[in-house]
């Protein structure tokens, strides 16, 4: 894959990133303004808000093709060798859905064998 095709992706994937984080915010803000009125309902609210955010990444990823992998409880890693692309996003609470993400370009310059016997 060239490398403009590669940051066509990019941009696209960070577009999509950058929105569905935008929308998380506002989320939150409507947590925060129901949690002083009905609390009960803030909480199933933001399950599902996070549900969806969830979703909507692994959707977006997905869709290029990039595999997921897990870093640790709080971070997660998506690679696509076919786009040459890897996204690094880290989570900094459950409750407090605090996105960082990073994408880096990479090469593949070798495969090892699988050794059989």
């Amino acid at each position: 894959m060239g490398s403009e095709e590669a940051d066509t992706v990019a941009q696209e994937i960070m577009a999509a990133l950058d929105d569905l984080f935008r929308k998380e915010r506002r989320a939150r803000l409507q947590v925060s303004a129901l949690e002083e009125r009905q609390y009960a309902l803030a909480a199933t609210f933001r399950m599902v808000q996070d549900m969806e955010a969830d979703s909507a990444i692994e959707e977006a990823l997905a869709g290029y093709g990039f595999e997921y992998y897990t870093v640790d409880d709080d971070a997660e890693l998506w690679i696509s060798d076919e786009h040459g692309l890897m996204v690094f996003l880290s989570f900094t609470a459950p409750g407090g859905q605090y996105y960082n993400y990073r994408i880096v370009a990479f090469d593949i310059i070798g495969e090892e064998e699988e050794e059989s016997g």
